[in-house]
């Protein structure tokens, strides 16, 4: 990782007369406000802005159809640097091509990808009332359930890791129903609810998302996707015990425009991956239980994990019954 940064500042010395912002530059957002990508994109861009006092962003967000809406309206903007996009990994690079199909407008590789801004690891989460403590005890329950459940979803790696533990546990598809919500903060707080209001008993979200609730014994932590140990969070399972190969991060990637200069390139991937290394970041990201992967620092090294995630999960997402949806 050390060696990584070390690269980017030798490059930002060559790089100091190439092009920059001179006016400011768009973020857009394709979830509601308090979405993983959002923060991630504020909290970078902030940093990016102390070491280039003439830079400066707007976040506009955009949410509709799991961020098909802000995508689409992305493919349009001009190549000229001024506007950017934070997507989901998963609902950019997978999800969109099943449940979207219809409305998007846009191929999952069709945009610049510059480097990934941030990961976290999703988390199964129950109501505090809830009698499932382990992810062994859920998938007892979907697999054996003759009363209604419903898992509260906010985005498409949600969904993404709600089908592949139902398929890998032969999860009961008549009674486990999965919810949409507009964003993950938007589910969380559902299941937040369920003792009082009626909301859903389980949710699936980033850790960082949920974090605020679970501290606050709202929710209770049942496991994490993925097999990067959380040193926060020692003693959480993995949800790979019951289903493995659960792989799956919320994850955001800076993109730009297709077709866009390599020079503009250059400004985004050095400036915004110099900002990823400060210690300002990593201690931001520790908090939030948020790492990224160096390799993914580079567009090719990120080329690689998009092209890896939609080889793996989108099969599994097409076996899933549209007609029922």
């Amino acid at each position: 990782m050390k060696k990584i940064f070390a690269l980017l500042l030798v490059t930002a010395s060559i790089l100091s007369h190439a092009w920059e912002p001179t006016k400011p530059v768009t973020i857009i957002i394709g979830n509601a406000p308090g979405a993983g990508n959002e923060i991630a994109a504020r909290k970078l861009a902030g940093i990016v802005e102390k070491s280039n006092p003439k830079v400066s962003f707007v976040v506009q967000n955009m949410p509709g159809a799991d961020s098909v809406i802000s995508m689409n309206h992305f493919l349009t903007v001009p190549p000229d640097g001024y506007t950017i996009a934070i997507p989901s990994h998963m609902s950019t690079y997978v999800t969109n091509d099943i449940w979207e199909k219809s409305v998007k407008k846009f191929a999952y590789n069709e945009f610049t990808d510059v480097l990934t801004i941030g990961k976290s690891p999703l988390v199964l989460v129950a109501s505090s009332v809830s009698k499932i403590n382990t992810p062994e005890e859920f998938v007892k329950l979907v697999s054996t359930t003759t009363q209604p459940i419903s898992v509260a979803l906010g985005g498409g790696a949600h969904r993404t890791a709600f089908e592949y533990l139902m398929e890998k546990n032969n999860g009961n598809k008549d009674m486990v129903k999965p919810v949409k919500f507009n964003g993950p903060l938007q589910a969380v707080t559902s299941v937040a609810q369920f003792a009082t209001a009626g909301g859903t008993e389980f949710g699936i979200m980033p850790i960082a998302i949920a974090q605020p609730l679970y501290q606050a014994g709202k929710v209770k932590l049942i496991g994490f996707t993925g097999t990067k140990s959380m040193p926060q969070y020692p003693n959480v399972p993995f949800l790979n015990r019951v289903a493995p190969g659960i792989n799956v991060y919320a994850a955001w990637t800076l993109a730009l425009p297709p077709n866009t200069p390599k020079d503009i390139v250059d400004w985004y991937k050095v400036e915004f991956g110099k900002a990823a290394g400060t210690q300002e970041y990593q201690e931001w990201m520790k908090e939030n239980v948020i790492f990224i992967e160096p390799k993914e620092l580079d567009p090719a090294g990120l080329r690689q994990q998009i092209e890896f995630l939609h080889k793996t999960f989108l099969p599994v997402l097409e076996k899933v019954d549209l007609s029922k949806e």
